[in-house]
């Protein structure tokens, strides 16, 4: 989803509007499911899909009709599409299930303002709810921590949506105050930092890059930590491991996966963690090693409570020996973890 919105971005940036679909609801066997998403700019060039064949050329052809000169700007809407009959027959398709596409116009300027305020904190790996009017008017950000940002809001109606859209990973219509409101979630890779670039590193970035994480590995051995071992990095940090989470922006949607060559480091990276807002912390260990390295952190004012914060040994109890097998493990709590949060 970055990449649709940098793209409708550098459209918006161009001074036209565009059309953006998003799947809706979807029955049965459909090509692509709710929150699925298309921009569409005039001139017919688009980015992303709502499952492409008939149902697409015909979300094109209305995209091109809302986008048109003389069009109404407000005149969005929902489009239903049943798989089930004629189109699925015209279109020789195996699908049979049934799609409701929204179709909006988005305007360059503050409107612009607003998506790039949401790519910036999906980037940040937080989770929002873009809350659209839809018999038109401007665009809400509700983010779950924070104060709304774009149109000012009645508090009870952003209460409502924010409540409303608690609990959804996908789209949903819903009412408040005699309005129809589009509620949208979205969220970004969550930032995943590995401290150490050994050889349980290695399966462990890939498979968390797989599964929706922007991995960050650290190492201070550029022989360990470079692009050859870790291609599905978002980005490789070379340095001293006793600074290496100085400065960063660490909040609760971060996680922190402690795999270093030794218990010096793992005690230096583990102390800073502590001193983050880090939603997971985990490190891998014997509960000897770990006893030792927490004795050792206590000794500079670390509680039981700070502790209680660290997953050790690190990953779901399944048995794992190998460091595939470990990756997983560590990968799979790395997911629970994350669920928790979203659903807190």
């Amino acid at each position: 989803m970055i990449d649709l919105l940098k793209t409708l971005g550098l459209w918006l940036a161009e001074g036209t509007p565009v059309a953006a679909a998003t799947i809706v609801t979807h029955e049965g066997s459909t090509p692509r499911s709710a929150g699925s998403k298309m921009i569409v700019r005039q001139g017919g060039a688009m980015h992303g899909t709502v499952g492409g064949g008939l149902v697409e050329a015909h979300v094109l052809e209305a995209a091109a009709r809302l986008l048109a000169d003389d069009a109404d700007p407000k005149a969005w809407g929902v489009i239903d599409f049943d798989l089930t009959g004629e189109l699925a027959a015209g279109a020789d398709m195996v699908c049979g299930g049934k799609l409701r596409v929204f179709l909006e116009r988005i305007e360059p300027g503050d409107q612009g303002d607003l998506y790039a305020g949401l790519q910036k904190r999906l980037e940040r790996g937080e989770r929002t709810l873009l809350a659209v009017p839809m018999d038109g008017g401007p665009r809400t950000l509700l983010p779950f921590r924070g104060p709304a940002v774009g149109a000012a809001l009645p508090e009870a109606l952003m209460e409502s949506a924010r409540a409303a859209g608690r609990d959804i990973r996908a789209p949903v219509v819903f009412t408040a105050l005699e309005q129809r409101w589009f509620l949208e979630p979205w969220s970004g890779p969550s930032p995943l930092f590995i401290a150490g670039a050994g050889h349980v590193s290695r399966p462990t970035a890939q498979m968390a890059a797989m599964t929706g994480f922007k991995v960050t590995v650290m190492d201070d051995r550029p022989e360990f930590a470079n692009w050859e071992r870790f291609p599905h990095a978002h980005e490789i940090a070379t340095g001293d491991m006793r600074s290496c989470l100085s400065g960063l922006d660490i909040g609760p949607e971060t996680s922190i996966v402690i795999v270093t060559r030794g218990h010096v480091d793992d005690a230096d990276v583990l102390a800073q963690s502590l001193r983050t807002q880090a939603g997971y912390i985990g490190m891998i260990g014997s509960r000897r090693k770990r006893d030792a390295v927490y004795a050792k952190l206590k000794g500079l004012g670390f509680t039981d409570a700070d502790f209680a914060r660290v997953h050790c040994p690190i990953g779901l109890d399944i048995g794992a020996e190998t460091p595939e097998e470990i990756a997983v493990s560590i990968v799979a709590e790395l997911i629970q973890a994350r669920a928790s949060r979203e659903d807190t």
